[in-house]
């Protein structure tokens, strides 16, 4: 083998030598920061929140390629977000241990949020110089009696630039925690909206549309 030939084979094995190492990495994310709440009209009712185990503990684990595995814990800052953010939507909150005390507690309804879809895409992934973020929430709503007034799924996205420290990892957190801010918002603003929504509330006049 020639000078140039070993030199070139060297490139080779030092190239895929990285591209193992940094398949093989893992990056671990602890989403926190501070948001802030939405400003809404708070509704006139007294309601319970349950947040299921999931919810609290819930991480996100993703391998993705030429980037290694990513360990995204969203859990606790949702839960963070979610103690501020009801308050602001309803006269009176108070966290329950189970769903089922909406027909026994007293209670309006009963709130309970899930995150049923997280992803998030790499500039290695999508080609372009950010972070980006999603997350899906699922809001169920039951009624005074433990009825299912409905349950809807609604979208937060958030993105960041890419940075060149701490591997990605502070765009990721940025661009989730926007994620975060921006389903709030649209819980706040679209959830009351919602004609059954309308309807528990008894704010108006329940028009039969199916909740989706």
């Amino acid at each position: 083998m020639t000078t140039q030939n070993r030199w070139h084979a060297g490139r080779a094995t030092a190239a895929i030598a990285v591209t193992l190492l940094l398949a093989s990495c893992t990056k671990t994310v602890q989403v926190e920061g501070s948001l802030p709440t939405p400003k809404v009209r708070q509704l006139p009712a007294e309601v319970g929140v349950y947040y299921s185990d999931a919810f609290r503990a819930f991480m996100h684990e993703e391998r993705v390629p030429e980037n290694g595995t990513w360990k995204i814990a969203i859990g606790e800052q949702n839960v963070r977000f979610f103690r501020r953010l009801l308050p602001a939507m309803f006269d009176s909150v108070t966290e329950v241990a189970s769903p089922e005390l909406a027909a026994t507690g007293g209670f309006d309804g009963i709130i309970v949020p899930e995150v049923v879809k997280y992803g998030f895409l790499t500039p290695n992934v999508s080609g372009l110089n950010f972070f980006s973020a999603s997350i899906h929430y699922e809001i169920t709503i039951l009624d005074a009696n433990g009825e299912k007034v409905g349950a809807w799924t609604i979208v937060g996205y958030g993105k960041s630039e890419a940075g060149v420290l701490s591997g990605g990892r502070e765009a990721v957190m940025d661009a989730t925690l926007l994620a975060i801010r921006d389903g709030g918002a649209r819980i706040a603003i679209e959830l009351i909206e919602r004609p059954k929504v309308v309807a528990w509330l008894s704010l108006g006049e329940e028009d039969g549309e199916t909740a989706n």
